[in-house]
């Protein structure tokens, strides 16, 4: 436990976006700084991981700031430069690379938990920073002049303590939620054919499947299903569920090798009514939740980061750092951003839910009208790379 209870910052959650956060402030103020996380700290393991994170310009330049990118082993980044979208039910079709847009990558595919181990790792070698893992969060107290968090005190509570956030709970901070009725099935596999440092995705009736392209021709594969067939293919064997893989994917990368266990989870939206009550501010999954179809989760929560970091740094002492003026530049800076995000992901999937023959037809020349617009398909380039 820290020696000392009054901090200027105290950040709740030391998971990927906690730790950026914790440590972009550290890196960009003076501020002393607690993070309270309730888990123990992260360990590594050989085991692969089928979370992968696709991260855009913004996420990996301010890793890059914070030295922690550099440190990522090949097997864990990989690079892509080209993206390839389909369409089941039509003949729509969608591409772009990297090279049309003077680019060396669209982005980064990378292991969330090798990130965040990094990460957890870095918050140790700034004396700026103290961490409490395994640790109790209760009794939080927001009052006019500083928030209180247990024994522990500051002018300011970042909560970047996931989409279940307590903190936003305790503050009573309303969220609107959609329940998308799908679940989210993630898993690494490999395929006959070369990915090409392509990311993959095919609209399917019953939902979207991503490929992320990784290392050693290995891809981790997001397929989000309504939530009686992700029941049926979570029942499957691994052959059988590769083979249903194989199938929706339409052979494009021939034959599909399962290289670790399924996991699953529940996909929804949710957009928090305010992003900040007094002397508290939400960051990441704790103030918004997307389809994870575009991939743009982490992103959002990235850009959140340098939002309030910015924002942080131009006040005149930590005194004022939860004041009400600082909030509100962030929130403006970052709520409609977000939400415009979330309804268009929510557009694109209702959008594919529909299989009338009529409105795939339609949908397909929609995409490829798209794929025809070179101002469209860079102002899509331009959100994917972030």
């Amino acid at each position: 436990m820290p020696k000392q209870t009054k901090y200027d910052v105290i950040v709740v959650g030391a998971g990927l976006i906690g730790a950026a956060f914790a440590l972009k402030l550290a890196q960009s103020s003076d501020y002393r700084i607690l993070v309270i996380e309730r888990s123990a700290r992260l360990a590594a393991n050989n085991t692969p991981n089928q979370r992968i994170l696709a991260l855009g310009n913004v996420a990996t330049e301010l890793l890059k700031e914070t030295t922690v990118f550099e440190k990522l082993q090949p097997n864990n980044c990989h690079a892509y430069t080209r993206m390839f979208v389909w369409d089941e039910a039509s003949a729509g079709e969608l591409e772009f690379t990297a090279q049309n847009y003077q680019q060396d990558a669209l982005g980064h595919m990378v292991d969330a938990i090798s990130l965040t181990i990094l990460l957890q790792a870095s918050l140790d070698e700034q004396p700026q920073i103290s961490v409490c893992y395994e640790q109790s969060i209760e009794n939080l107290r927001l009052d006019s002049d500083s928030a209180t968090l247990g024994e522990f005190t500051a002018p300011l509570i970042v909560a970047a303590d996931g989409v279940n956030s307590w903190c936003r709970t305790q503050a009573k901070i309303f969220a609107n939620r959609s329940d998308y009725e799908q679940k989210g099935i993630v898993a690494r596999i490999q395929t006959k054919r070369l990915h090409e440092d392509t990311a993959w995705q095919i609209f399917l009736n019953s939902g979207p499947i991503g490929l992320l392209p990784l290392a050693k021709n290995q891809c981790s594969i997001v397929w989000s299903a309504d939530n009686h067939f992700a029941d049926e293919l979570l029942d499957l064997d691994d052959s059988g569920f590769a083979q249903a893989l194989t199938k929706a994917l339409q052979n494009r990368l021939g034959e599909v090798e399962l290289l670790s266990q399924r996991q699953t989870f529940p996909l929804a939206s949710m957009q928090a009514q305010t992003y900040f009550k007094h002397r508290l501010v939400l960051i990441g999954d704790a103030a918004h939740s997307i389809h994870p179809l575009a991939g743009q989760g982490a992103n959002l929560g990235f850009k959140d980061i340098v939002a309030l970091v910015e924002q942080l740094t131009l006040c005149q002492d930590s005194a004022s750092l939860g004041d009400l003026a600082v909030l509100l530049r962030y929130q403006k800076s970052r709520k409609a951003d977000n939400e415009q995000t979330d309804k268009l992901m929510s557009f694109l999937h209702k959008t594919y839910q529909n299989d009338a023959d009529w409105w795939s037809a339609l949908r397909g020349t929609g995409m490829n009208w798209i794929s025809g617009s070179e101002r469209l398909k860079s102002i899509l380039a331009k959100q994917a790379m972030g």
